[in-house]
């Protein structure tokens, strides 16, 4: 019986399928009433009415949904569960039997939704999945050639809304809203009354056909409002308020402008053509300028202001992409009479709390392409910002017109979530998570709640103290946000400064400040005919001026690595380890695909002391490398700048040993001489001492000599020199190693050479104090810098020999000083005033003058 049952549902989908391909039909034709070309970013299609109507009607008599396909964007046909929809009441209905509405969830893939519109001039549709929208439109007004394209290849209207601010209408409006957040979890209908100008109408060529559109248009913004809040417009007015002539048209001749003089007009019309206790809120539609005015903010369900609302739209422009005037225009004029305020800060409105978006914002209720010098993007994405969820569910707890229901949707549930104190000029990871008791899909995004306005188009930098530091993006199926987005923090671009519009609109802070960031999840119902949940809770992200930036600050060149071979990673922990924000732990992780994500952990609980070794595993074979250091239990992190090459161990340079215990893996150096013991082989250092000075340009290489002090100035530093004084007597049978004195003389045989003997005839006498010394006694040092020791060059008893020379030479052989009858007087200063270099010069003296009783040798100079 089961596997009858199976076989049955399987044939019930392939009739489905079949009857779907006989009713729709791939094509490049269209019939667009613009003169625009074939777009080839949309799909084209045309449908057999007939069949279409025949699968439509079956549905509405089945005890079941039925199953039908409609074609998406990327031209292939999708097969949706349908239930029928209320979207017209009772009343009007009855008016017009062949308008029906319905909502639909995909067979194969529940997260794809549509709603659509059947009517004499064909299908009309939104589609949905995961908050990106797709639409079909009939070409022609027979409703049998068809466009298909998503939200993004359209050409958008540029929302410029007139509605004026007002003082907040409830008490909690203010800069930050309830930390934790849930919808009133239960499902509001409103009664909608909308009438069109004649200039609508015309376009749509006439009466019937212009009110099916304005069906259309609110079956889109019921998808919007559903989604995110629960909510849905039923249409209490029929034609009698579609105006189709211009003698008769109350609005003509009025401009959107001057709505706000002249809205208590549509006011008048409604309520005396619809009745005041008929409708809980009304609109105009219009065609002409592309923008609207709400007349209010949050005044559904008033009485004498609930029906002051207008949206108009370019038609004439822009007909072919009309739906969105639904997602753009009136879902923005709409969201105004139910409480919400717009989004943007690049101009201060009433203290509304509500301006959390940088520059001109991107979310339903923001300005996006309308305000050049601070657009984020040219359009607006078609989701509520979740200040704009708070200020709509705030204003309708006031309210009492809409029909209730509760929503058969248990609303998500988000786990406490913590603050952090990160560090200045440091990149960091939000993360969330949730959990659905009716086992829903669930779609998150992470938005700034720090509210600012400012006139200053350049203010969004690191060093801004108030507002938004990054912009609102689409909810998706990813529960995190990494600040910047992750290719710019691989790139090292982690600030931002006057961005412009395409750009990032994302930065860190270099200074001090606290942050507030809000983690919405919104639920995805498994039933067609229910509408989802938002919750948020709200964080502080705390920057602290007192640490940073944590930074990377090894392999930030490409390298390459083998497996198996022990690497040194090290970063700049930047006062992280202390307070305020005392992370003691660190994990690495490591991306093989140039940084788009790090799904691989080299090591965990690392100490944060700016040092570790990881091995690094078989598992890990890359071109395009790239590793992080996260703090655990905190969120901010690091990438390297270089692209990192990871291989299989090999011997690369044929010495034996395995590039991944080799410490010159691409240098042979079978003896693996490591002088400095910092683990590169000295075949490869390029500091083989480690004393802080390359090779090629220390004079002792491999002798640890940071003062690189060379006496005899032969290019030898002294601690690798085996004859230190130049005299051509090495320094192991040198007398005097120190000072130059090739004949070794040493009057005393005591082992040390006259030249540095500080008593020359072994009396016990020192020289200087030895009145039977003759012999001057040549010191071979000073330090002229006035400190009131050494200062001045000694030659003792020199002054015995009053005919004596001196002459000094650098090691160009330019004389720098010279003297007859030398006193000791010479103070580094050259016949010009000024001091000699530091370092070692050569000294000719003589006690009479003659060559013959001269003495050569080496002086160096120290300050």
């Amino acid at each position: 019986m089961k596997q009858f049952l199976i076989f049955l549902l399987f044939c019930s989908l392939w009739v489905g399928r079949v009857s779907a391909q006989s009713y729709w039909r791939k094509t490049n034709f269209t019939t667009q009433r613009s003169t625009h070309s074939t777009d080839p970013s949309f799909q084209y299609f045309t449908l057999d009415k007939a069949a279409f109507a025949r699968a439509l009607q079956a549905s509405e008599t089945s005890r079941s949904a039925a199953i039908i396909a409609i074609p998406n964007a990327e031209g292939k046909l999708i097969n949706y569960y349908i239930t029928p929809t209320q979207v017209l009441s009772e009343a009007v209905a009855r008016k017009f039997p062949s308008i029906k509405t319905f909502v639909g969830k995909g067979v194969e893939d529940a997260t794809q939704h549509i709603r659509f519109t059947w009517s004499d001039y064909g299908l009309d549709a939104i589609m949905q999945q995961n908050l990106y929208y797709s639409f079909v439109e009939a070409e022609d007004q027979e409703g049998v050639h068809y466009r298909v394209y998503k939200y993004e290849n359209t050409e958008k209207p540029l929302v410029d809304c007139k509605t004026l601010d007002v003082p907040a209408l409830v008490a909690e409006s203010q800069s930050l809203q309830r930390a934790t957040f849930s919808s009133a979890n239960v499902h509001r209908t409103f009664r909608i009354a909308i009438a069109c100008t004649h200039e609508y109408t015309d376009y749509f060529l006439g009466k019937t056909s212009a009110f099916a559109e304005i069906v259309n248009t609110l079956n889109k913004v019921n998808e919007v409002y559903g989604q995110q809040l629960s909510i849905d417009f039923q249409l209490v007015s029929d034609d009698s308020i579609v105006f189709d002539n211009e003698n008769t048209d109350p609005f003509k001749g009025i401009k959107y402008r001057d709505w706000e003089y002249k809205s208590e007009i549509l006011q008048q019309v409604l309520d005396n053509k619809i009745g005041s206790s008929n409708y809980d809120i009304g609109h105009l539609f219009h065609n002409g300028n592309d923008g609207g005015n709400a007349g209010c903010i949050g005044c559904v369900c008033e009485n004498g202001e609930k029906g002051q609302a207008f949206s108009s739209y370019p038609f004439a422009r822009m007909g072919r992409f009309r739906s969105a005037f639904a997602t753009n225009v009136v879902a923005h004029e709409i969201g105004h009479q139910m409480g919400a305020r717009h989004t943007f800060s690049y101009r201060r409105e009433f203290a509304s709390g509500s301006q959390m978006e940088p520059g001109s914002g991107t979310t339903i209720m923001s300005y996006a392409g309308v305000t050049r010098d601070y657009d984020v993007q040219q359009f607006s994405d078609p989701y509520l910002h979740h200040r704009t969820v708070y200020d709509i569910t705030e204003n309708l707890q006031s309210k009492s017109c809409a029909t209730e229901n509760p929503t058969g949707n248990t609303p998500p549930e988000i786990p406490d979530l913590k603050s952090y104190t990160i560090p200045y000029g440091t990149a960091y990871l939000l993360e969330g998570s949730a959990t659905d008791a009716d086992g829903d899909a669930l779609l998150y995004t992470w938005e700034q709640a720090d509210n600012y306005t400012t006139s200053n188009s350049y203010y969004f930098s690191p060093t801004m103290r108030f507002g938004a530091t990054a912009r609102s993006m689409n909810p998706s199926t990813q529960s995190y946000r990494y600040i910047p987005r992750l290719e710019r923090i691989v790139a090292g671009t982690l600030t931002q400064q006057n961005p412009r519009k395409g750009d990032a609109w994302e930065t860190v802070l270099n200074i001090g400040r606290t942050l507030h960031w809000t983690f919405m999840v919104i639920d995805r119902p498994l039933a067609s005919n229910q509408t989802g949940n938002t919750v948020y809770k709200t964080i502080e992200v705390v920057v602290s001026a007192d640490a940073g930036p944590f930074k990377v600050t090894s392999h930030n060149q490409n390298s390459t690595w083998v497996v198996g071979q022990k690497v040194k990673i090290e970063w700049d922990v930047a006062n992280t380890n202390k307070a305020p924000v005392s992370v003691n732990k660190v994990k690495i992780l490591f991306s093989t695909d140039n940084g788009a994500t790090f799904p691989h952990t080299l090591a965990t609980s690392l100490a944060n002391n700016g040092k570790a070794e990881v091995t690094i595993p078989a598992s890990l074979k890359t071109t395009q490398g790239h590793f992080m250091i996260k703090a655990e239990e905190n969120i901010f992190l690091a990438v390297n700048a270089g692209t990192i090459t990871i291989k299989e161990d090999e011997d690369t340079d044929g010495d034996g040993i395995m590039s991944s215990v080799d410490n010159c893996p691409f240098v042979a150096n079978p003896d693996q001489k490591d002088t400095d013991g910092d683990g590169i082989g000295d075949a490869c250092d390029d500091d083989i001492d480690g004393d802080g000075i390359l090779n090629a340009f220390d004079n002792c290489p491999t002798a640890s000599n940071t003062t690189q002090q060379d006496s005899d100035n032969d290019g030898i530093g002294d601690v690798c020199d085996n004859d230190i004084d130049g005299d051509g007597i090495p320094n192991a049978q040198d007398n005097c190693p120190l000072i130059y004195n090739p004949d070794q003389a040493d009057l005393d045989s005591d082992g040390i050479g006259d030249s540095c003997d500080d008593d020359i005839d072994g009396d016990g006498i020192p020289n200087k104090e030895d009145p039977q010394v003759d012999y001057v006694l040549i010191s071979n040092a000073f330090t002229p810098n006035g400190d009131g020791i050494n200062d001045t060059y000694t030659i003792a008893h020199a002054e015995k020999y009053p005919r004596n020379t001196l002459y000094v030479y650098n090691n160009l052989g330019q004389l720098v000083y010279e003297a007859r009858g030398y006193k000791n007087q010479w103070d580094g200063k050259m016949s010009n005033g000024t001091l000699v270099a530091r370092g070692s010069y050569i000294a000719i003296f003589s006690i009479d003058g003659s060559d013959e009783k001269q003495t050569k040798y080496w002086i160096y100079i120290n300050y």
